[in-house]
């Protein structure tokens, strides 16, 4: 039985502490709590039965107060940093949201930090624990349609809106597309493609009539390892067809045919010379957050790191701070060099 220390239980934490661990008490015992609002504590408490004296309004005070072996962050990405800062200097291993953080130098510093103190740490990305992207990607792997030649990913959900997507600061951030939504398509990209970006290139921008402050528009293509390509679209502002959450469309093109999802959540086999091929989906699968808890637990037992621990992940949040370059500068950014840079000038 491992001890943990949730810290940000309220919104995407709520899904976590009530739901996921909820029903995970014989693996995980929750015994602590962290957030900023007293709504989302008690209702933790509730779920868990703790006295008040497990609850926090900071994490800080929590891991000095509480013994745990992990902590589950679901902190706005901007308070990540301290979040983990604490977990180390209390010898916690880590299960977190993603982003690693909301900038390239504290993802780095993060991880670094965590190197230096040998404690595991995973970054939450639920997308690749779908049916229907296991289904998607098992195509790939199998190279049923011959060689991969290049992969387009497309989000587009209308946001527009205030507060329409969930929380009112994904409209005041300055980069809310990639930070909060990217992240999960470009891993998805590394995912399915089985590669790592060298290079990208593209922009972001805001439409004139857009509630967002930062960029809530973006189209970059990239350069992948083993001679294959990316594109990726992605929109806040989308008045045409939607493509949101848990329904974005991607399209795999290989030498022998392509292999497409869109809203409808059926992968679909599709070649010049002959009739759509449905794909079978896996079946009896956990729910994506037990099976990413799961999967972390294993980690902790085995010492084996899981599919998306931090070592790689900054490869995937490395696309989206080589992104945001991108749109500064108006130039291409090579992603290895762009982390190798800022592992070089951070301090922990």
């Amino acid at each position: 039985m491992k001890r943990c220390i949730v810290v940000g239980c309220g919104g995407r934490g709520s899904y976590w502490t009530n739901h996921v661990l909820g029903a995970m008490k014989d693996q995980v015992q929750v015994v602590g709590l962290v957030d900023v609002a007293p709504e989302p504590l008690a209702q933790g408490a509730e779920t868990h039965g703790l006295a008040e004296s497990a609850l926090f309004g900071d994490v800080t005070e929590a891991c000095d107060t509480i013994e745990a072996d992990f902590c589950l962050i679901s902190s706005p990405p901007w308070v990540h940093e301290e979040a983990v800062r604490a977990a180390c200097e209390h010898g916690m291993a880590i299960l977190s949201e993603k982003p690693i953080a909301d900038t390239l130098e504290a993802s780095v510093r993060i991880k670094r930090m965590v190197e230096a103190a040998g404690l595991p740490m995973v970054v939450v990305q639920n997308y690749r624990y779908s049916p229907f992207m296991l289904a998607f990607r098992e195509v790939l792997r199998q190279q049923r349609l011959g060689r991969l030649n290049y992969l387009i990913g497309r989000f587009a959900a209308d946001y527009n809106p205030p507060k329409s997507w969930g929380r009112r600061f994904r409209h005041e951030m300055d980069y809310a597309l990639l930070i909060e939504g990217s992240v999960h398509h470009f891993d998805m990209i590394r995912n399915l493609t089985g590669a790592d970006c060298e290079e990208i290139f593209g922009y972001g921008w805001i439409p004139a009539w857009a509630d967002f402050k930062g960029d809530s528009n973006g189209l970059y293509v990239m350069r992948m390892t083993g001679e294959t390509f990316a594109f990726y679209e992605g929109s806040c502002t989308a008045e045409g067809p939607q493509n949101p959450w848990h329904k974005e469309y991607y399209r795999a093109e290989c030498e022998e045919g392509a292999v497409v999802i869109d809203a409808d959540n059926v992968v679909r086999i599709v070649r010049i010379d002959g009739e759509d091929e449905i794909v079978e989906q896996p079946t009896d699968l956990p729910e994506p957050g037990a099976a990413i808890v799961g999967e972390f637990l294993d980690y902790l037992a085995t010492g084996v790191p899981g599919q998306t621990a931090i070592a790689d992940n900054i490869k995937s949040v490395g696309m989206v701070f080589a992104a945001i370059e991108c749109d500064r500068t108006g130039q291409p950014v090579r992603v290895n060099e762009l982390l190798a840079e800022a592992e070089a000038n951070v301090e922990i």
